[in-house]
């Protein structure tokens, strides 16, 4: 099981590294936060009668694509129902104009056409409302304004850390939530199915029960670059900034250096950071409604949880992100089965408050 959580938290890594020059918003807009291609988000969405999920990607400045998921249900006799819309658009006009289409899972039911026609909609009515609306930070921003798909007057919430039209919910004038992000991600190759298999992750979902006895061990410091982290001999290396505790846990520090195309704009690339941080990877979902980020004197306590439907597992990711002030961040991240984390919350939080950065 070493092999699930090693790849989820390595993928993610690479693609943090590997950083990432986009150029590319949604038609008329000056994002905080530039979408990269591949970057999707889901909403759980209560306009309709059934659990249902809508979905964006984003995979260059002329094609999107638009999903809608909802499971079948046996009470009301509704069928499974999975449409998606791929659609290219002319990037050199203010507004979305569509130029070519591509249905996927649909019918000629009249459901199915109206979940088109509503997909279409949203595609619209996002990028009209996202022109309107200034989101020039990491802070959330509430806008009350009239929506008549999602009922009349609603206020939305926008976060600069959701990609595409940086819509984080949609709530109703009595509070409800009728649109809500579930999870955000970035599809990492072409065979990547993570953005069309997804089918929701409610929040009864949970981690298996796991076997897992620590042991008395000897303790030692863990080094890299300028960062240590106290762990004991239940860990073992397995590269330079890699530490793995068999198939529960693994541990990695690493430095990222702020890129020449954001020296003049720091914060933007910490925000890119944060952004980047809390994203599915492959077949891995992290569930944006139990993240958690703390911020104090230049540090960054992230903590996400990834779940994994093939599998049933789901981790908890700790990351801790530390300004040094010269150009460069120091990165650590734990990942746990979650299962084994809540039984063992001591030991491992003890680990993460050992780490030091130095310049």
């Amino acid at each position: 099981m070493t092999s699930k959580i090693f790849k989820g938290s390595m993928i993610c890594l690479i693609l943090l590294l590997s950083v990432l020059f986009p150029v590319f918003s949604i038609p008329g807009v000056q994002a905080y936060i530039s979408d990269f291609s591949g970057e999707y988000v889901y909403y759980s969405d209560k306009t309709f009668k059934s659990d249902s999920i809508v979905g964006f990607l984003y995979y260059d400045d002329t094609t999107y694509a638009a999903r809608y998921y909802a499971a079948a249900d046996k009470a009301t006799k509704t069928p499974e129902r999975d449409v998606t819309i791929y659609v290219s658009i002319n990037p050199d006009k203010e507004h979305f104009e569509l130029t070519g289409e591509r249905i996927v899972g649909a019918t000629e039911s009249f459901e199915d056409t109206e979940v088109i026609n509503y997909l279409h909609d949203l595609l619209y009515e996002f990028t009209e409302r996202r022109k309107k609306q200034d989101v020039v930070s990491v802070d959330a921003v509430k806008s009350q304004q009239t929506f008549d798909q999602f009922g009349g007057f609603v206020t939305i919430t926008y976060n600069a850390l959701i990609p595409i039209f940086n819509i984080q919910s949609i709530s109703s004038a009595d509070s409800t939530k009728m649109f809500d992000v579930i999870t955000t991600g970035i599809l990492t190759s072409s065979a990547d199915r993570s953005f069309t298999d997804f089918k929701g992750a409610g929040s009864e979902v949970k981690d298996k029960v796991r076997k897992f006895k620590k042991k008395n061990a000897k303790s030692f410091t863990a080094e890299f670059e300028n960062q240590t982290v106290k762990l004991d001999t239940q860990w073992t290396p397995s590269m330079d900034n890699l530490w793995l505790m068999g198939d529960t846990a693994l541990l990695t520090m690493n430095t990222i250096t702020v890129p020449d195309a954001y020296k003049d704009c720091p914060e933007q690339f910490h925000a890119l950071l944060l952004r980047k941080l809390s994203q599915s990877t492959e077949g891995s979902y992290s569930l944006w409604q139990k993240r958690s980020v703390t911020a104090l004197n230049g540090k960054d306590s992230i903590v996400n949880m990834f779940y994994q439907p093939e599998t049933g597992d789901m981790t908890r990711d700790f990351k801790i992100l530390q300004d040094m002030g010269n150009g460069t961040y120091t990165y650590l991240t734990m990942t746990v089965f979650e299962s084994i984390y809540q039984k063992n919350k001591s030991y491992f939080n003890k680990i993460l408050k050992s780490h030091s950065s130095k310049l």
